[in-house]
């Protein structure tokens, strides 16, 4: 159920930037403006979805860096991703679509586990949640 949660989570991000970015396109704001408008928008919605929803983690004093390294593995993911997509397309000559698919699907496998390991484990200490 964790990862269906995470998938939905996931592509309702996805939406929301492609929503925010339309509107924000329509309403004459730059597109490079409201391209990163609508990444932080969607990135902001998907962390929240991710915390609260999917990985159930209630600890909103834990909430700036966990925040921060959501970010950063954001960034890195891009980092990975254009990666794989030189590797697959420029070296071995994958037809892009199929490698983007690829990439995003290590990308997301990756991710969930960094998420449910690292940035939203739940905290235990001698059977005590920590901060508790």
């Amino acid at each position: 159920m964790r990862v269906l949660k995470f998938l939905v989570a996931g592509a309702t991000g996805v939406s929301v930037n492609l929503g925010i970015f339309h509107v924000l396109y329509v309403a004459g704001i730059p597109y490079l403006g409201g391209s990163a408008i609508a990444v932080l928008l969607s990135m902001t919605v998907g962390f929240l979805l991710q915390k609260y929803w999917t990985f159930e983690d209630r600890t909103p004093e834990r909430m700036p860096v966990q925040f921060f390294q959501y970010a950063m593995l954001a960034l890195g993911n891009v980092a990975f991703n254009t990666a794989v997509i030189y590797i697959l397309i420029g070296k071995l000559g994958v037809f892009y679509l199929f490698a983007q698919a690829i990439a995003a699907a290590i990308v997301a496998t990756y991710s969930f586990f960094v998420y449910r390991l690292f940035i939203f484990r739940s905290r235990v200490d001698s059977g005590k949640v920590a901060g508790l």
